[in-house]
């Protein structure tokens, strides 16, 4: 028997919010960022308060419950969101998480990568948990990382075990993003989370 192993179910859509909403969402963003991050590294962030019920991010949190239930079928139990700044120069690490699904809704990024010269500046990275390292496959199969570039609105939902990365971000105006990790309920969902297809909506 032949089965087609390790698929994930990964989310990738544009929801941008009025241009008033986005603006106040970055600048609230960036001013948290600034109070309660002082050594200014995306990660280094020293407390794990949530945003989700800060305004004005309680839409996007509505947003994310909404494409949860719509594309995983499940509930969210329990969900913590924090801001990320990436400033020229900076990246994420390789790094995964250990709740069900992770969020990434994007507010604002100047990055621009020219992929025909192998220059993939702020680009986010999912990788194959089926491949330890990205440039790992074999002849027929396509690559190990999905590089995706972010966009202002851009909401992206995936498994938390997938390890992610980004590429170095090459703009004088910083990245901002919302980060999210949710716990989901509903055992027919999970089910649904593991099986092995590839479904990706754009």
């Amino acid at each position: 028997m032949t089965k087609e192993l390790f698929g994930a179910r990964v989310y990738v859509g544009l929801h941008p919010f009025s241009d008033d909403v986005m603006l106040e969402m970055r600048k609230r963003a960036l001013a948290i960022h600034q109070s309660i991050n002082p050594h200014g590294m995306p990660w280094s962030r020293c407390t794990r308060e949530s945003l989700h019920i800060a305004e004005p991010f309680q839409q996007v949190t509505e947003l994310i419950e909404h494409v949860v239930e719509t594309e995983y079928g499940c509930s969210v139990s329990q969900l913590t969101g924090r801001e990320v700044v990436i400033q020229n120069g900076q990246c994420l690490p390789l790094h995964c998480e250990d709740t069900d699904l992770s969020a990434v809704f994007v507010l604002s990024t100047e990055a621009r990568a020219n992929p025909e010269r192998s220059d993939y500046s702020g680009a986010f990275v999912l990788v194959n948990p089926s491949g330890a390292f990205g440039f790992k496959r074999l002849p027929w199969e396509g690559l190990r990382s999905e590089l995706i570039y972010p966009a202002a609105g851009m909401l992206m939902i995936f498994p938390s075990y997938l390890a992610h990365h980004t590429h170095p971000y090459n703009a004088q105006e910083p990245a901002v993003e919302l980060h999210f990790e949710l716990n989901v309920v509903d055992n027919h969902a999970h089910q649904r989370l593991r099986q092995p297809s590839f479904p990706r909506t754009l």
